[in-house]
């Protein structure tokens, strides 16, 4: 207890320090050994480490075994040489002796201290499997939109339960950082689509730690995106403007994919606002920061802001504010997808049968409604899809409730 006290370190460092050393040595505790529990009693003299522990805490500490309390083979000697012979010792000289003796709390304090610097040090993820997990995470990103999205965190759950582990083993490493990040910004917008908001909200707000530990500004951006779309189709769009104001004054405006889109969020939030100046000013600078995107910006589909994406934002800019060129830039946007493609297709197609019911016809922001819907196969469409199907169905019938009828008749909404 001395020892851990005047390393100035808690039970639970010890024992992570212990558990790190005894893994990197090719040897890792059992699950959930030592305990808080056990670790108490040892210090309290309720109990004794085994051989095993004790070889850990004598490493930890950089010390003695009989200094810790505990008489056994000294991994100290071992590893820095052999013992000084009793018969030499007695023949040191006196004062040299005494001085030794003043200045050793203050030599063991520095060496725990360095002992624990290097451990640290030591717990680092092998470049090697920093790749693999790297790869595993864009395998998941890349299956996003092409499963269900249950589907999707079914298969993320085993992996990201490694992950988990290894950034418990590994606190100091930014790339393990960066990986966990996206795989816990990935379940946030699985969760977004399934309409999942605490679930989403929860995970986002775990990979933006992830994101801060890791210092990658792009990725920090990205989260924000991610947390401004949830807001986007939650209850509160203006949470939104919150959100993109509170990125900017703490990650600046450095060009990236990201932060592209979550200006072109901004722009959509002002349009669902009907703060129209608002709107045409974030979809200028959104159109700005885009072209200063690099190539492999713009065709990441995931992490990335893609051509086809920003087409999209302007068009539902542009459909919410009632500008006569939405249709085109709608045309645009439909284009840039394929026919099959199971969420923003059908989104745009949403837009447009708002514009249109914006223009007075009914019957025909029905039927583009319900092909909107209906194009996708049943268990395709996700919950977000649906209720903005809904949404747009109450919208439709101020204007003609049986138009709004027959959308929901075919649309099965």
């Amino acid at each position: 207890m001395a020892w851990r006290l005047a390393a100035g370190q808690t039970q639970a460092e010890v024992i992570a320090g212990v558990r790190g050393l005894a893994a990197d040595d090719g040897h890792p505790c059992s699950r959930g050994n030592p305990s808080i529990q056990h670790y108490s009693r040892w210090e309290n003299g309720h109990g004794t480490p085994s051989r095993f522990y004790r070889r850990y805490l004598a490493l930890w500490f950089r010390c003695p075994l009989d200094r810790l309390g505990l008489a056994d083979e000294d991994p100290i000697v071992t590893l820095m040489g052999q013992a000084p012979d009793p018969e030499l010792e007695d023949d040191v000289d006196r004062r040299r002796f005494f001085s030794v003796v003043a200045a050793a709390p203050m030599i063991w304090s520095l060496d725990s201290t360095r002992s624990r610097m290097e451990a640290g040090l030591r717990r680092v993820l092998p470049a090697q499997d920093l790749d693999h997990w790297a790869d595993v995470t864009a395998g998941h990103v890349a299956s996003y939109g092409t499963v269900p999205p249950q589907g999707l965190l079914d298969a993320l759950s085993p992996d990201l339960h490694e992950i988990a582990g290894f950034a418990d083993r590994y606190p100091h490493q930014r790339e393990l950082h960066l990986i966990a990040s996206r795989l816990c910004g990935l379940v946030g917008a699985a969760a977004t689509d399934l309409e999942q908001e605490r679930t989403a909200r929860d995970w986002l707000h775990t990979a933006r730690r992830y994101a801060d530990l890791s210092g990658d500004t792009t990725q920090r951006y990205w989260i924000a995106m991610a947390q401004a779309i949830s807001a986007y189709y939650g209850p509160t769009p203006q949470m939104v403007i919150t959100i993109v104001g509170r990125a900017r004054a703490m990650l600046g405006d450095a060009p990236s994919a990201p932060a592209a889109q979550l200006t072109g969020l901004a722009a959509r939030a002002y349009a669902r606002l009907g703060q129209r100046e608002e709107a045409a000013r974030e979809l200028a600078n959104a159109h700005a920061t885009f072209d200063r995107l690099t190539a492999e910006q713009r065709t990441e589909p995931f992490f990335g802001f893609p051509q086809a994406e920003m087409t999209m934002y302007s068009s539902q800019v542009l459909s919410l504010t009632g500008k006569p060129e939405a249709w085109n830039e709608q045309d645009k946007a439909l284009a840039a997808y394929p026919d099959d493609d199971p969420m923003d297709r059908p989104l745009i197609l949403l837009d447009r049968a708002r514009y249109l019911i914006g223009q007075g016809e009914a019957g025909q922001a029905a039927a583009v409604a319900a092909a909107a819907v209906t194009e996708v196969p049943a268990h395709r469409r996700v919950p977000l899809l649906m209720t903005q199907a809904r949404q747009l169905g109450d919208a439709l019938a101020q204007l003609s409730p049986q138009a709004a009828a027959n959308l929901r008749e075919a649309a099965l909404i």
